[in-house]
């Protein structure tokens, strides 16, 4: 077994992180700026993008379109006056019809009415 190593010491530790990081060579760095370039590739062509003639236009026709939309507001249908007095006396009649129903309104009358046997006999 290899003994474990001595931790450096503080001066040691000092010095490299006092010291500058090292640089690569400049054939390093020739290499380098050449295979990057061919790692990179050709740019992509600007013919896949929409041209900007058609591009504009478009979104000016979609604003238009979408102010349109909001500014055009449906006028509700015109109601007749005798339709909403035939409506008022249906109600008028079915509350008239329901009236007996109050009693069971009323809080104890439902608790009442819950614990009532489901057969009952009359």
């Amino acid at each position: 077994m290899k003994p474990d190593p001595l931790p450096p010491s503080d001066s040691e530790l000092d010095r490299l992180l006092a010291s500058r990081l090292k640089r690569t060579s400049p054939e390093f760095e020739l290499r380098w700026r050449a295979l990057r370039g061919e790692l990179v590739g050709r740019r992509p062509s600007r013919q896949r993008r929409w041209p900007q003639w058609i591009l504009w236009p478009g979104v000016t026709a979609g604003l238009l379109a979408a102010i349109a939309l909001v500014l055009h507001q449906p006028q509700p249908p015109a109601t007749d006056a005798r339709s909403n007095l035939v409506a008022f006396e249906e109600l008028i009649a079915l509350d008239a019809a329901l009236a007996p129903a109050l009693v069971l309104l009323d809080s104890d009358n439902r608790d009442v009415l819950l614990h009532l046997p489901a057969a009952s006999q009359l």
